[in-house]
């Protein structure tokens, strides 16, 4: 359905009264940081108008091609949408796979990671392997593409990333030093390229307690060399992780909490190193329900400034009913069985300060158009009226039908002998002698 900017009631309820976010308060947690918990309590912002909201979105993945702009998110082979403007109107753009590895079990994608290299683009995705303890434990696999108006093509048959324990070829990382850790998968892959060149790749091991490691890509960025690291752990869920540099400062922004919760969050810390400091840092709001609006933000992805473009963060949420509108407080995607709730790509531009980064103004999606006028009520049904010819009087015959009295003009009269039959009395008649 096409999207169209237009103006009226509808509009001045879903506009945005201003590009600036709410500010948003902070509630400590068990760890000692300030992530932005929302609680119960508080006025939470209005939220922006998402940039897709009729389809699912989830654990978006956004580049920008020149002048066009690319997604990828969760879904059978992973889902692709292209817009020429970040506001909008985002096309559908298929598949983003062109099939499932020989170590996937089926070609379900969660939160697939697009970048580019010097050779085209390189996409990072997971799927469930083989020889998992749960169904929807998972690896991590790399395809590429020439550009982005292509299906990526699924590279070797092994794994990038996946647990020695599964019955794969064994990958390029095992995911060695796992102490203290569930026997689960990895998913949530995520590249990083350091201002000297060097790429690598972070991703989160399932289950809890949740650990964020990085590993070392090749230049073309479809293998790894070494050995992973752990950079953070935590107790319960800290996932989809984004490194960006910015200053003297390394900034990893991750989700934590319950992806299907509106209590859903993005946070930040921050490190002098690369690999190293992580671990007992604060973890700060940046994307909340109460600072945006949005129920759940989370899955971010970040896009730098570039030349004349100004950065942007991408990230999901729900929103219900068919609507462009936020889901209510207490929804819960893991008990949405009537699919009620999808998760809809929003975008913030940030601001960065020494403080760290905040929202500098949400980016507005298109306005969707006014439904349809109900249609026209039915037509009464149509009535019984008297006749305006009068009806034959029932001791009056028709005129066009014989009187049971009178006999037919072209029936012969039971008393008067047929023309045709010789009658006894009829003088013209010779009788046989």
């Amino acid at each position: 359905m096409a999207l169209t900017r237009w103006t009226g009631a509808l509009a001045a309820l879903l506009v945005l009264p201003a590009l600036l976010a709410v500010p948003g308060s902070s509630t400590a947690t068990p760890d000692g940081s300030t992530d932005g918990h929302p609680g119960r309590s508080g006025r939470a912002a209005i939220a922006p108008r998402p940039l897709i909201w009729d389809r699912d979105f989830g654990d978006p993945s956004v580049v920008r091609d020149g002048e066009h702009w690319y997604g990828a998110a969760t879904g059978f082979r992973g889902r692709a949408a292209r817009a020429q403007q970040d506001w909008g109107e985002w096309g559908r753009g298929g598949d983003v796979l062109n099939g499932r590895p020989t170590w996937a079990k089926y070609a379900g994608v969660w939160g697939p990671e697009v970048e580019q290299t010097p050779n085209g683009f390189v996409t990072y995705f997971t799927m469930p392997s083989a020889g998992l303890p749960h169904d929807q434990d998972r690896c991590i696999g790399v395809a590429t593409a020439p550009d982005l108006s292509s299906t990526f093509t699924v590279l070797g048959n092994k794994p990038l990333v996946c647990p020695d324990y599964a019955t794969t070829i064994p990958a390029f990382d095992p995911v060695a030093g796992r102490v203290g850790l569930p026997r689960r998968g990895v998913i949530d892959p995520s590249s990083y390229v350091a201002p000297d060149g060097r790429r690598f790749l972070m991703y989160r091991t399932q289950g809890t307690p949740s650990t964020i490691r990085l590993i070392r890509l090749n230049a073309a960025g479809t293998a790894t060399f070494g050995r992973s690291r752990e950079l953070i752990r935590d107790s319960g869920v800290l996932e989809n992780p984004v490194m960006v540099k910015h200053g003297d400062w390394h900034y990893l922004i991750t989700s934590r909490g319950d992806y299907g919760d509106c209590r859903y969050r993005t946070i930040w810390r921050r490190s002098h190193s690369l690999t190293r400091g992580w671990q007992g840092t604060r973890g700060h709001a940046l994307l909340n329900r109460r600072n945006t609006g949005v129920c759940g933000p989370g899955g971010a992805d970040y896009v730098p400034e570039s030349g004349t473009a100004a950065n942007r963060m991408f990230f999901h949420g729900w929103v219900c009913k068919g609507t462009n509108l936020p889901c209510y407080q207490s929804y819960q995607g893991h008990q949405d069985y009537e699919d009620v709730g999808k998760r809809a790509l929003y975008a913030v531009r940030l601001r960065w300060t020494k403080d760290g980064p905040s929202i500098s103004a949400f980016v507005q999606g298109l306005v969707p158009p006014p439904p349809p006028p109900p249609p026209p009520p039915p037509p009464p049904p149509p009535t019984e009226e008297p006749s305006l010819s009068p009806s034959p009087s029932p001791t009056e015959p028709s005129p066009t039908d014989p009187s049971p009295t009178s006999p037919s003009p072209t029936s012969p009269s039971p008393t008067d002998p047929s023309p045709t039959d010789p009658s006894p009395t009829d003088p013209t008649t010779t009788a046989t002698p």
